[in-house]
């Protein structure tokens, strides 16, 4: 690498983590003699205080004051923020945190209906166990492409320090995985191939978070997988996943970035650009052998009042990825095409979403949204004889007969379209999605809904 490279790489990541522009703080500093929390019913104060991130002694300034609210409402806590402060000598004052907390649990149906999955269950979610912000989610789901039971735990607030994030999840899934012929034009794509995978799965990850926009987490997960014959109603029964005892796979993923991001209500504004290396092999317990990389970028940016333009784009290559790890793409992952009707060991997309606010009835917020979603997927290299086979001769990938690697076999497809989202300001999850989606490849509109949250 040459040296203008690496001062150009210095300077792109010190300029990441500077304040940004215009934020310097200017006007009066004052120092804070006490900080009171006034308002919540069941958030402790002292958790409110946590996110506040500000203490007695500290100084407080005009901008400080902003960033203070910010870090309340992106919380996803509280339907009202008020911060003031109340003069207690010169130059010293006492900061009031003045908050109104949302309805922290919802028991709710789930819905999920795109091409190629329909289905529903119900979802219980608590947002603020014992007034401290943890979180507890458990579900279940029934579709014609993925069932199952899920549970999770998080806990953004780990020792009472926003900085640390603790999260576990439990998965018991039973997935029917079909497999298109090739190509994204097709008005009505062929299943050629239908496998049952039946899985259980536990994970953990800790993260932490450094000078407000550094965030850093490893993730261990652990699986048992056990793959059915392919149905014999498809024109392609020879297995795509070696069938036989249940296998484990572990792996162990390591994430890095720069993560600006908050959540203003229905807004979603800030930078979010990060690196991951997962791993899988027996110096992690696994039976299997593979490795993945990623870099993600996602970008939210308030334009006008309410209007907001969300950014993602995302490149993922995967070496010797067995079949139950491979990447797909569509459904809600590429609107306008049928659920992961795409797969390969190599992904590179975008999505680009303008929401606006069209009315409000009380709390009930009614947003438009348009869309692109743009997807390329391929595979880099397939073996002469179709067949993926791990260190013990095993077969983890029987591929398609009519599968090609690089970019000849490359998919590159592209869905537009328009949707509604409902929001209620005092209810901590979005309650529903609706989006009508045209795919440029194929000429087909395709509809999308999804009510509640989906375990997956």
């Amino acid at each position: 690498m040459s040296g203008r490279m690496v001062t150009w790489c210095v300077a792109l990541v010190l300029g990441l983590l500077a304040p940004r522009a215009g934020a310097q703080d200017t006007g009066p500093v004052q120092v804070v003699d006490e900080v009171v929390v006034r308002g919540p019913e069941k958030t402790k104060p002292g958790t409110v205080q946590a996110y506040a991130r500000i203490d007695a002694g500290d100084t407080l300034t005009p901008e400080e004051l902003t960033r203070v609210e910010r870090r309340l409402v992106a919380t996803g806590l509280f339907q009202e923020v008020r911060v003031s402060t109340e003069p207690t000598g010169p130059d010293h004052v006492r900061l009031i945190l003045e908050v109104e907390d949302k309805a922290s649990w919802v028991v709710a149906p789930t819905f999920a209906l795109s091409a190629a999955n329909v289905g529903g269950g119900v979802l219980y979610a608590e947002n603020n166990l014992w007034g401290r912000s943890k979180k507890f989610a458990a579900a279940a789901q029934v579709s014609t492409a993925e069932s199952g039971l899920f549970a999770g735990y998080l806990d953004p607030n780990l020792f009472g320090l926003p900085q640390l994030r603790l999260s576990l999840e439990g998965q018991l899934r039973s997935d029917r995985v079909d497999e298109y012929e090739p190509g994204a034009g097709q008005e009505d794509p062929e299943v050629v191939r239908s496998t049952r995978l039946n899985s259980a799965s536990i994970s953990g990850e800790l993260g932490v978070m450094l000078f407000e926009r550094v965030r850093a987490a490893a993730k261990y997960r652990l699986m048992s997988i056990d793959a059915k014959p392919p149905s014999d109603d498809e024109e392609v029964t020879e297995e795509a996943f070696s069938t036989g005892p249940s296998q484990r796979d572990t792996s162990l993923r390591l994430m890095v970035g720069v993560d600006t991001r908050q959540n203003l209500h229905a807004v979603m504004e800030g930078l979010n650009i990060e690196a991951s290396y997962e791993v899988s092999g027996p110096g992690v317990w696994s039976e299997f052998s593979y490795r993945r990389f990623g870099l993600l970028y996602r970008h939210g940016l308030r334009l006008v009042g309410e209007h907001n333009l969300v950014l993602r784009g995302e490149a993922v290559a995967g070496m010797d990825l067995p079949f139950h790890q491979e990447l797909t793409m569509g459904g809600n992952s590429l609107r306008g095409f049928l659920h992961r009707q795409f797969r390969g060991d190599t992904r590179v997309s975008f999505t680009a979403e303008y929401h606006f606010p069209l009315f409000t009835v009380r709390s009930l917020s009614f947003r438009g949204v348009g869309f692109s979603d743009t997807g390329l997927m391929l595979w880099r290299d397939i073996p002469e004889d179709r067949q993926l086979r791990d260190a013990n001769g095993r077969v983890v990938r029987g591929y398609l007969p009519d599968a090609q690697e690089g970019l000849k076999g490359a998919t590159l497809a592209q869905g537009v379209g328009a949707g509604l989202r409902l929001y209620l300001r005092n209810v901590i999850l979005p309650l529903v999605g609706v989006d009508v989606a045209y795919g440029v490849n194929s000429g087909e509109f395709r509809f999308y809904l999804v009510a509640g949250v989906s375990p997956s």
